[in-house]
């Protein structure tokens, strides 16, 4: 409880509640001293005029930490854009876990990364690569799961051209299939066991001299999706970077030896 300090007025003593500056009772004072108020006494009547303590700034870590979220977010609204109405998909619960500003030749794109079990190189993932504009350069889709039947040459032909119908149509109207043939591409699931997805390709020239091309999977699923790619004529290998493949990301970035042609140099 506040201290009461007594305080002598005209022959009233007046019981001062010095914390909160007001009188709360009032009686007659017999011929009992009262000490006289000091100054410090005095100077606990004022109500209190001082600014309240700023805001505690956040740390740097927690700073980083929001930074991080938002990204997240910005990388979660786009992915959702790009993809809405392409049949493309993202498995449910697998979460972004890396988000990073490259460069698709001259082009600046975001890669946004999803995974099951956190980052993990080599293992089930599905990558998105976007242009500032939001077109899709790039998306893959690399999921472990039982082994089922890939379709025929034409089904997957027919599939691929719908989806670049449905996904780009202006940009379709350019191109020409060159081939179709099974595609497999490995992952190592989190048990350490080897898997390996199967899909037909269908790959693309188009006009401006660059290729693109789908890998289709079982019940005519959309596994990979590449656009807008140089090709190097005198490594005799691609000359776009490579960011829906991990070997060539690991050779990226250093923890991986180049891979052969046709990959890019990293």
């Amino acid at each position: 409880m506040p201290d009461l300090k007594p305080l002598i007025v005209g022959g009233l003593a007046i019981a001062v509640l010095a914390a909160a500056g007001t009188a709360v009772a009032a009686t007659t004072v017999g011929n009992g001293a009262v000490p006289a108020p000091s100054q410090s006494d005095l100077a606990q009547l004022r109500p209190a005029t001082g600014t309240p303590p700023p805001t505690a700034r956040p740390t740097p870590q927690g700073e980083a930490e929001r930074r991080e979220a938002d990204a997240s977010r910005t990388a979660e609204r786009r992915t959702a854009d790009a993809l809405r109405d392409t049949g493309l998909e993202v498995p449910t619960g697998w979460d972004i876990v890396d988000v990073r500003l490259e460069r698709h030749d001259d082009r600046a794109v975001t890669v946004i990364r999803h995974q099951p079990d956190g980052h993990r190189l080599g293992g089930p993932h599905a990558s998105l690569v976007l242009d500032d504009s939001g077109t899709i350069l790039g998306f893959t889709r690399l999921a472990g799961g039982a082994g089922a039947e890939l379709p025929d040459e034409e089904a997957a032909r027919e599939a691929a051209l719908g989806f670049l119908q449905r996904v780009a149509p202006d940009y379709a109207a350019g191109l020409s299939v060159e081939w179709v043939d099974q595609h497999d591409e490995a992952i190592t699931l989190r048990d350490g066991i080897a898997h390996t997805v199967s899909g037909i390709k269908v790959k693309l020239h188009h006009d401006d001299g660059r290729y693109a091309w789908v890998i289709v999977g079982p019940d005519a699923q959309i596994l990979t999706y590449e656009r807008d790619i140089t090709w190097d004529s005198n490594q005799g290998r691609r000359g776009t970077q490579m960011w829906l493949h991990d070997s060539w990301i690991a050779a990226h970035e250093g923890t991986g030896a180049q891979p052969g042609p046709p990959y890019a140099l990293a």
